[in-house]
């Protein structure tokens, strides 16, 4: 979402992608070029499909490709449009809850699709719509709150990638990206990735530009932890947990804290972060 209001802020006219695959709405955001700004689609042969689609479309046109039963719809986002993704990524960041919801009906013209943005301050439920419409309903913040992952090893990669299953809106942060099987991950629950080139570049600027505020809820498992969590704490967190080599002795956080695989001590850790909420 971000990328795609920054694209049009300067301008451009880039491409939005959105598919269905295993039950998970999948996004992508390419440039006027049909190269790939972001991709959570994981398939190469999908995005070489979309990634072609992209260079045939004219602004404000939509066309669909259907790769291995996967029907991915993209659309070249016009500049007219920009006021409309800017107060999607509004609702996004303030709303309580917030979905972008793509209707495409029979009864439209070829190539045109309708979108809606959803916004909620409370609990929500989905909307009755028309069985003919061929809808995509993807979560922008899916109201279940908002996870900070601070680590490089296969334990922040586990709980981010479980949590974002949850409904959780997580955000990776990691000074060691290049190691992670991200792709996999991503495909069990999409997480938004903050790379950094090493936790010294941790600051306070740094934690508002990537949506740090008080509520949220924290996981440090990286040993750096003594560069940054001062900062964290000028924070009212939610919830903080330190574990892997970030815990402290025998006050390891989740409902497994003995588990020996990383993908169980997620799972707990996932759990305890939910029954906060």
């Amino acid at each position: 979402m971000s990328l795609l209001v920054h694209e049009l802020s300067e301008g451009r006219e880039p491409v939005l992608t959105l598919a269905e695959i295993r039950n998970l709405a999948r996004v992508a955001v390419l440039d006027e070029r049909g190269q790939f700004l972001a991709s959570d689609l994981g398939n190469d042969a999908l995005e070489r499909a979309v990634s072609n689609q992209a260079l045939n479309l004219k602004g404000g046109q939509a066309s669909t490709v259907i790769v291995n039963g996967v029907t991915a719809v993209s659309e070249k986002v016009t500049r007219e449009t920009f006021p409309f993704w800017k107060e999607a990524l509004k609702g996004r960041d303030d709303s309580w809850a917030s979905w972008l919801l793509t209707i495409s009906s029979p009864e439209q013209a070829q190539g045109k699709i309708t979108r809606h943005i959803l916004s909620a301050l409370g609990p929500f439920t989905q909307p009755r719509l028309p069985d003919s419409a061929k809808i995509s309903l993807v979560p922008l913040n899916p109201g279940l709150g908002r996870l900070f992952v601070f680590g490089d090893d296969d334990l922040a990669l586990e709980t981010a990638a479980i949590a974002a299953r949850a409904g959780l809106k997580v955000t990776l942060v990691s000074a060691n990206s290049l190691e992670m099987d991200l792709r996999s991950a991503q495909q069990v629950g999409p997480f938004e990735l903050r790379p950094l080139s090493d936790w010294s570049e941790m600051n306070a600027e740094a934690l508002e530009e990537m949506g740090f505020k008080s509520g949220v809820a924290v996981l440090v498992t990286c040993a750096q932890k003594a560069l940054f969590m001062n900062l964290l704490n000028q924070y009212q967190i939610g919830w903080l947990g330190l574990a892997g080599e970030a815990a402290d002795l025998q006050d390891e956080p989740g409902l497994f804290p003995l588990a020996t695989t990383a993908a169980l001590k997620a799972l707990g850790l996932v759990a305890a972060i939910l029954d906060r909420s």
